[in-house]
């Protein structure tokens, strides 16, 4: 897993769950997560990650905009139950030298989501997507909804996805 706010990022350990309409955290994740306090804490659960924030309140003209920085590379995201993309950088407000991992999107005891993965921009324009969430671990089947999702958002503002990207290619 990422740690910190420059960690590499190395996918799912395993196969992904079945697919569901909503996904918690994997037992094994959850149980590593709970023994470390700068993670999960037993009151209120994963800490809120303070770079989160809606995909398309990020936007700001023709770019998408992270912790006042115009955004490149890639950064964790979640589909929220509600359907709302939420994306942060791997910040870890308690030590900066550990992991943020997906939970911390959303924050709180047994967070849950329709998808979670890994978004890339390029130059502050949407590139990409995947499923690649270690603590979720969902099916490549609720990549669909994302991809709705960023569909809504296209037809809204098409100039926020990179010219290379899907989307643009339509």
């Amino acid at each position: 897993m990422g740690s910190g706010t420059s960690g590499s990022y190395s996918g799912t350990k395993g196969s992904s769950q079945p697919y569901s309409s909503t996904y918690s955290v994997v037992k094994s994740e959850m149980d590593k997560d709970k023994k470390d306090p700068d993670i999960y804490n037993p009151k209120t659960g994963y800490f809120k990650n303070p770079t989160a924030l809606s995909l398309e309140d990020s936007i700001s003209g023709n770019n998408i905009y992270v912790d006042g920085h115009r955004q490149g590379g890639k950064i964790t995201y979640v589909l929220d139950k509600n359907g709302k993309i939420i994306i942060g950088k791997r910040f870890n407000p308690n030590n900066p030298n550990k992991r943020a991992p997906h939970p911390t999107l959303i924050g709180g005891k047994n967070p849950k989501v329709q998808c979670a993965g890994i978004i890339e921009f390029q130059n502050g324009k949407i590139y990409k997507i995947d499923h690649m969430s270690g603590h979720f671990r969902p099916n490549i089947k609720s990549l669909e909804k994302v991809e709705k999702a960023l569909d809504n958002l296209y037809k809204k503002n098409p100039n926020v996805f990179s010219k290379k990207s899907k989307w643009r290619k339509k």
